[in-house]
């Protein structure tokens, strides 16, 4: 998501419709990203994950 290859993890969900959050104004980039290549893992770096699991985007920006 921010383009680090540093302490990379990966962010998994359990079900594809799980991306689909109901009342959620707008999806994250991250579950954009997830729901367009139709997978339930994305590789990210770990400050990134932590922003998606404690607010549910990443913390670093793509520079």
């Amino acid at each position: 998501m921010c383009g680090s290859h540093d302490g990379i993890e990966v962010h998994h969900i359990w079900h594809l419709n799980d991306l689909n959050v109901r009342g959620r104004a707008a999806r994250p980039a991250w579950a954009l990203m997830m729901a367009a290549r139709r997978r339930k893992t994305l590789v990210v770096c770990r400050v990134c994950r932590e922003g998606i699991h404690f607010s549910g985007r990443p913390s670093r920006q793509n520079s």
